[in-house]
């Protein structure tokens, strides 16, 4: 081997710190491997080698061969191309592709350090890194564009060309769009025609319009239009504010068969924030005002029949329910005043009465991470002159929660205060087993879905009885909600589960009234 064959390998295992090194003729076909090869899987022929003479793409998921393919269109001598998302045996890769120019080889550097969960786990990943990716920018005085990518064929693609080409095109679409935008940018597929794209205003859409058009023309769809709509960041909107906009106006443009434009986004813009600084003052004034009801509904003792707490419900007045305000408290930060209000609302009905019955009071997860929040919190928690063991806490919206170890800081002082933890709606959405390891708690409350299915369906019921078993061998007591008759209540017991909440039992009942445990008798399971 000589010495430039020799600089030009290291030099490129150096340029990306990497766990493999793989080298391909034009042809992208392996010729040499360095590193962590195994990782690589077996050749098409069954056997684990180094890969030398296996077609790159073989080494790889199905799904990302197109990546591959587009990584190659695109690559010059002197250029880095990625990092793009791979997988590789199902397990998440960054790869990067590079070429010197003084040969035809290209060295590629693959890299498992970088893991990232797929968007179609997470339905919200595209709002929350597109928030990211603006303010990002902004912070850095990157001008910004928003633009949807549509392809008119005139017909459903999946019609035109099979669902089996469909998805091969979608992904090489998807390959395309994300190696134009680059690692700055986002993109998601809003249906098979559309695809928005946050993206630096320097991004060269037109040659990404060719290479769309190029591929599809590659699956027989030559005579399809390929069009980038495009429209600039409005610096004066909070980022979460301008996805939503864009969002909302890309679906107007769509329905009203008009191109997206300035004015369109603008307007859709303009509406959102008025009626967002609308609702945001409205909901401030009820919950500092305390134009509220709050009410409590009943957790049983599952053994005994007898109430052992009241979970602490936010309602307005006449118990007309808010679960749409909460949302919205949710995503504008106003959820931290409804949780320190209702824990003041606790604290107070407690403190009158040492025999009220316990109570349980929600908490997010974005509050749980608002350190000045937690602050004034762990305060008033500080200051209670009460049976510190009569008020729990709900924790909810825990998938939102990013600095896990600041959220368990807060849980931490309040259980040392004295205080029950309970995880609400285990089993729901994001909220699975790693919910358990992430978050310490003394109660978990399983996901009403679960409980509402089991006696008509076996699965939910091995799946019910498999957390309950788990809660339970890691010494955590359940509660299952959604209980609405004696069947459901027995069934629950004989899994396992030690409280019940649930029409059964009771409906929330106004705070106010609840003035002596003995006066709202509530059912024996």
């Amino acid at each position: 081997m000589s010495l430039v064959e020799q600089r030009n390998r290291f030099l490129s295992f150096a340029f990306a710190s990497a766990d493999i090194l793989v080298e391909t003729d034009p042809s992208c076909r392996i010729t040499y491997t360095a590193g962590a090869v195994a990782a690589l899987g077996s050749s098409p022929a069954g056997a684990e080698s180094d890969g030398v003479g296996d077609p790159l793409e073989s080494r790889i998921d199905r799904t990302s061969r197109p990546i591959l393919k587009a990584l190659v269109r695109r690559l010059k001598p002197g250029h880095r191309l990625g990092p793009v998302r791979i997988t590789i045996d199902g397990r998440e890769a960054q790869l990067c592709g590079w070429s010197l120019g003084d040969d035809e080889r290209i060295r590629w550097s693959i890299s498992f350090n970088a893991m990232h969960a797929p968007d179609d786990v997470d339905p919200q990943a595209f709002e929350r890194s597109a928030e990211g990716a603006i303010a990002s920018a902004r912070n850095i005085g990157t001008d910004l564009a928003m633009s949807v990518l549509r392809i008119e064929a005139g017909d459903d693609i999946e019609r035109l060309v099979g669902p089996a080409n469909a998805e091969q095109l979608r992904t090489s679409v998807a390959a395309s769009c994300a190696l134009a935008i680059g690692n700055d940018g986002v993109a998601r597929q809003i249906d098979a025609a559309r695809t928005a794209l946050i993206h630096a205003r320097s991004v060269d859409l037109a040659a990404l319009r060719d290479e769309v058009a190029a591929t599809l023309k590659g699956f027989d769809l030559g005579e399809a239009d390929v069009r980038i709509e495009s429209v600039c960041d409005a610096p004066e909107l909070e980022p979460e504010i301008a996805v939503q906009a864009f969002l909302h106006a890309i679906n107007e443009a769509a329905d009203s068969g008009k191109a997206l434009d300035v004015i369109s986004l603008q307007e859709t813009a303009d509406r959102l924030m008025h009626e967002t600084r609308k609702r945001m003052t409205e909901l401030r004034t009820t919950i500092a005002g305390r134009v509220i009801e709050p009410h409590a509904q009943p957790i049983v003792d599952l053994e005994t029949g007898k109430v052992h707490h009241y979970e602490l419900l936010l309602r307005l007045p006449g118990g007309r329910p808010i679960e749409e305000s909460v949302g919205f408290a949710e995503s504008t930060g106003l959820i931290h005043e409804i949780d320190y209000a209702m824990t003041e609302i606790a604290a107070q009905f407690l403190r009158e009465d040492f025999d009220r019955p316990a109570l349980a009071v929600n908490l997010s997860g974005k509050s749980l991470t608002n350190m000045a929040w937690a602050k004034k919190f762990l305060a008033l928690l500080a200051d209670l002159k009460i049976d510190r063991s009569r008020l729990m806490f709900e924790l909810t919206e825990t998938a939102s929660v990013k600095n896990i170890k600041a959220a368990n800081n807060i849980i931490a002082k309040i259980r040392e205060r004295g205080h029950a933890v309970c995880l609400d709606d285990f089993g729901a959405g994001a909220a699975g087993f790693h919910y358990l390891r992430d978050f310490p708690a003394d109660v978990v409350k399983i996901d009403g879905s679960y409980v509402r299915n089991a006696s008509r369906s076996e699965r939910d019921t091995i799946l019910l009885r498999g957390m309950i078993d788990l809660c339970n061998a890691l010494g955590t007591e359940t509660v299952a909600e959604m209980i609405e008759s004696e069947t459901s209540a027995k069934l629950m017991r004989e899994l396992g589960v030690r409280y019940g909440q649930g029409f059964y039992f009771g409906k929330p009942v106004a705070l106010k009234e609840l003035k002596d445990p003995r006066i709202n008798k509530t059912r024996a399971a």
